[in-house]
């Protein structure tokens, strides 16, 4: 199910698109993948989703096809006929051996480009973390950054979007910021304090996913996301409390504590304490936007943190 999400109103237009193309979304049932499909839906647009098990469809533009990620034959079916690709695999928290997950990942992927380019698939678009090249990677972020390369190595035309903190109910990164500023009224801050990100509003990653595909522009190029404003963890943490209405007291603590972290917040939230371990282990990645030109191509700048998080609010 898709949790709720709350677009600004313009978001809520629907888009005409001039050619009725077929899409494949992949990862339509979760938090991104179910939301692009919803905004897709509003657009002239065919949409087949790469599911594992049959779903039966109201909507004529949609369609559902079984397969896997891991099952190339069944890559090379759900490709047929499509135009472009919606990219929205991620391997972390979905099987027992979590150290494998970017093994999983890279067979994912290249699996699913040897599919397009048999069946003559013209674009990728995809989201994935934002990160530094100047650092090194954690475990998570490094796979990330692997299935990007691949995707841009692969000859396929691409667009694709990088993201660090992501505000929205149902997001991993949000629903565990969520955990820790409510549910902890003495918050220790770790070795990742004074690490710097830029979040976005969940409505505006949705809006770049879903109008890109009509912006000829966006095509072979790479877009950091995120809203004018720079925070570190504790800040944003302390920003967090402070629109909730909360008086929390922030202690700092040499060290990481990855796996006390992820085990006691794993079983306060409702995110999986693998995929907050490999989350936590990114906090010391540093996560800022390059410059780009996305205003001038898509006419709009994302919402603040505040205006993020009271939309949250007044629609919980």
């Amino acid at each position: 199910m898709v949790q709720g999400v709350y677009f600004r109103q313009e978001v809520l237009r629907q888009p005409a698109s001039s050619d009725n193309i077929m899409i494949l979304l992949t990862g339509a049932t979760g938090f991104i993948g179910g939301l692009v499909l919803k905004e897709l839906s509003k657009k002239n647009v065919r949409i087949r989703c790469l599911v594992r098990k049959t779903v039966d469809s109201k909507n004529p533009n949609i369609s559902y096809v079984t397969g896997d990620v891991l099952d190339p034959e069944s890559l090379v079916k759900a490709t047929q006929g499509v135009d472009t690709v919606y990219y929205f695999i991620h391997m972390m928290g979905k099987q027992k051996e979590q150290e494998k997950f970017d093994i999983l990942d890279r067979r994912a992927i290249t699996s699913m480009v040897k599919a397009c380019k048999i069946n003559g698939v013209k674009r990728i678009i995809h989201l994935t973390g934002m990160s530094d090249p100047r650092e090194k990677l954690s475990h998570h972020l490094a796979s990330r950054k692997e299935v990007e390369e691949i995707i841009r190595s692969s000859g396929i035309n691409y667009t694709i979007f990088r993201a660090s903190v992501i505000i929205g109910r149902g997001g991993a990164a949000f629903e565990i910021l969520d955990t820790a500023v409510r549910r902890v009224p003495i918050i220790p801050v770790f070795n990742w304090a004074n690490t710097r990100v830029q979040p976005i509003f969940i409505g505006d990653v949705i809006r770049y996913l879903v109008e890109c595909l009509d912006k000829k522009e966006t095509l072979n190029k790479c877009y950091d996301i995120g809203c004018s404003e720079v925070f570190t963890y504790e800040e944003l943490m302390r920003e967090y409390a402070r629109e909730l209405g909360y008086n929390r007291i922030f202690i700092h603590i040499p060290g990481s504590w990855h796996w006390l972290s992820s085990l006691v917040l794993g079983k306060m939230s409702s995110v999986n304490s693998n995929v907050v371990y490999w989350l936590i282990e990114s906090l010391g990645n540093n996560m800022v936007c390059e410059a780009n030109d996305l205003k001038k191509i898509f006419g709009f700048e994302p919402i603040s943190f505040g205006e993020s998080i009271s939309l949250i609010i007044e629609n919980n």
